[in-house]
């Protein structure tokens, strides 16, 4: 087959799915993204002259107006990577409103169905790519009613009920660290062979996953005297035929160092999640990185933090990864360069499709059609630093005098240990009453998972009920007495009107009565304490026959606190 492969990409941020295609010789005719900073990216790194454009562009009103569709040229192939954020685990829930995120998906379809069914079509393949939640929300099937080309369907004797396009049977989930990438990142892929409407799944091209170390062990270290930078050369982690003069290596020379009251936000989220499962602080080495995120985050618990290389203050203090380094893990090549802020780049990279991913998918196309794979060259990109205009790279210690703030009646709810679905939180509001009250604290019982939970008050007539239940029945935790009496020992009440205060102002948690160090202290009690989940019966005091006796003993500690008993 000698006639020419092209390809037409749909939200192509900052890399885009095609630009692999365009690696194994596909010709890339267009480009369409809404955002100026993934264009302006694509741009430079592509000597190419887009503008902005947006999907909905392609939708009509009018069922028989196709005229936006018929300007874009006709292609062997179609991609589309809309964003991900509404269909995102990682999105409130799951909960966040999807009604333009799927009129982009039915816009993008419109244009699939158009350019498949038109007389003389020569699209080959189409590709859509997003999370795995969102393959729920797209129908298995669209008719031509769905996509409002009812009336166009007339033009070649369709009838508005014919179906224009399958999409949920021709799907799968593949996870990028199949096919080399160092990150864990799953996708679903949804891709139509036309002629006759099947899925060709990309075959596995890597079974021992590249690990986080493998790739930012070969990159050099942020902090490094701008000298050495400047006299040494570089290869690129995942191409080793690529190799870069210090200083054409950009973004990655500068300070990234997050404050406490970040990080350790992360840390518990990670840690001690109240319905998650618990992950590494900081970022396990050994093995692959996770998702990398479009949002340039330190609190969350999708935050990437890495262990600082600068000795300050704390020895353990940590640190966001530079932008080199997420698009290292993304698999983007060293000298590929981003455009704007170091927000915008994040996103840029945080949105795109690993490479490697999107590799596979081209190559089985060219393996479909009997084609010749071919090898990566990165001559275009050549140069292109020259043209950046925000350089990240200072090469000096950031120097941090503006540390950041929690705002007035900030909330707070945390737990200091979770054991069989059950956890005790200390909060500043209730589930009925979210107003902060200075005055007011709560221990809050949770009893169940996420979605299905019971919750429970425990106000200071059920905090005696307890207490009198624990004196009574002490021979049940002999076990653990002296450890009991070590901590309970050491709480003194505080006064509930200076607490809010503490929280708020305790910015680099030094202060003892700060209620984050409070239940850190509990946390750290009970991990030294054997039999600490051990059930005991507790008769209607709470809705749970059998609860861990450490979470009888949280209530305790942090009763006395609040209620000064």
């Amino acid at each position: 087959m000698k006639k020419e492969l092209t390809v037409i990409d749909f939200f192509c941020w900052a890399w885009g799915f095609s630009e692999w295609f365009r690696q194994q010789w596909f010709k890339i005719v267009q480009w369409i993204d809404y955002w100026q900073p993934a264009i302006t990216t694509h741009n430079l790194n592509h000597r190419l002259n887009d503008t902005t454009k947006s999907v909905l562009d392609f939708w009509s009103e009018d069922s028989w107006d196709v005229s936006e569709i018929e300007k874009l040229e006709d292609v062997t192939c179609i991609v589309w990577s809309p964003p991900c954020v509404s269909f995102s685990s990682s999105n409130k829930s799951w909960k966040a409103d999807k009604t333009h995120w799927l009129k982009l998906i039915e816009a993008f379809l419109r244009v699939i169905a158009v350019k498949k069914h038109k007389p003389n079509s020569k699209l080959v393949c189409r590709f859509m790519e997003n999370v795995p939640n969102s393959q729920k929300y797209v129908k298995e099937m669209y008719t031509f009613k769905d996509l409002n080309l009812e009336k166009w369907a007339k033009t070649i004797n369709k009838k508005w009920s014919d179906i224009a396009l399958k999409v949920r049977d021709n799907w799968i989930i593949l996870n990028s660290w199949d096919y080399w990438a160092p990150q864990s990142r799953k996708r679903f892929i949804c891709w139509e062979w036309c002629q006759t409407w099947e899925f060709i799944a990309p075959k596995i091209t890597q079974k021992e996953h590249v690990t986080l170390w493998e790739v930012l062990n070969k990159l050099p270290k942020p902090n490094i005297k701008k000298t050495e930078v400047f006299k040494n050369k570089y290869t690129d982690p995942n191409y080793p035929s690529l190799s870069l003069n210090g200083p054409e290596l950009t973004d990655h020379f500068y300070d990234t160092w997050l404050y406490i009251i970040e990080w350790e936000e992360a840390q518990y989220l990670k840690r001690n999640h109240s319905f998650m499962w618990k992950m590494s602080f900081p970022e396990n080495p050994d093995k692959p990185c996770r998702t990398i995120m479009a949002t340039r985050s330190a609190k969350t618990r999708e935050s990437l933090i890495l262990k600082s290389e600068y000795e300050r203050i704390w020895n353990w203090e940590y640190r966001l990864p530079t932008i080199r380094e997420i698009s290292s893990l993304m698999w983007f090549p060293i000298n590929y360069q981003f455009t704007w802020s170091e927000w915008s780049k994040w996103r840029q990279i945080g949105n795109a499709v690993s490479p490697h991913l999107s590799s596979a998918l081209a190559k089985a196309i060219k393996d479909r059609l009997w084609l010749k794979n071919n090898k990566v060259s990165f001559v275009n990109l050549e140069n292109n630093y020259k043209n950046l205009e925000v350089k990240l790279n200072t090469f000096s210690e950031a120097i941090f005098e503006n540390p950041k703030k929690r705002s007035n009646n900030a909330k707070f709810r945390r737990h200091p240990y979770k054991s069989w679905n059950i956890t005790v939180e200390l909060m500043n509001y209730t589930e009925q009453n979210k107003i902060i009250n200075w005055n007011n604290w709560y221990i809050q019982m949770y009893f169940g998972t996420w979605l299905w939970f019971q919750q429970l008050i425990i106000d200071k007539p059920k905090y005696k009920l307890l207490k009198m239940f624990l004196e009574k029945n002490k021979e049940q935790l002999s076990n653990i007495e002296v450890a009991i009496n070590n901590y309970y020992n050491k709480i003194s009440p505080i006064n509930l009107k200076e607490f809010q205060k503490i929280y708020e102002n305790d910015l680099n948690l030094v202060n003892p009565k700060n209620p984050i160090n409070i239940l850190k202290q509990i946390w750290e009690t009970i991990n030294k304490t054997d039999n600490k989940d051990t059930l005991i019966a507790i008769p209607n005091i709470i809705p749970k026959e059998n609860i861990p006796i450490w979470q009888l003993l949280v209530i305790l500690n942090l009763g006395k606190i609040i209620f000064n008993i």
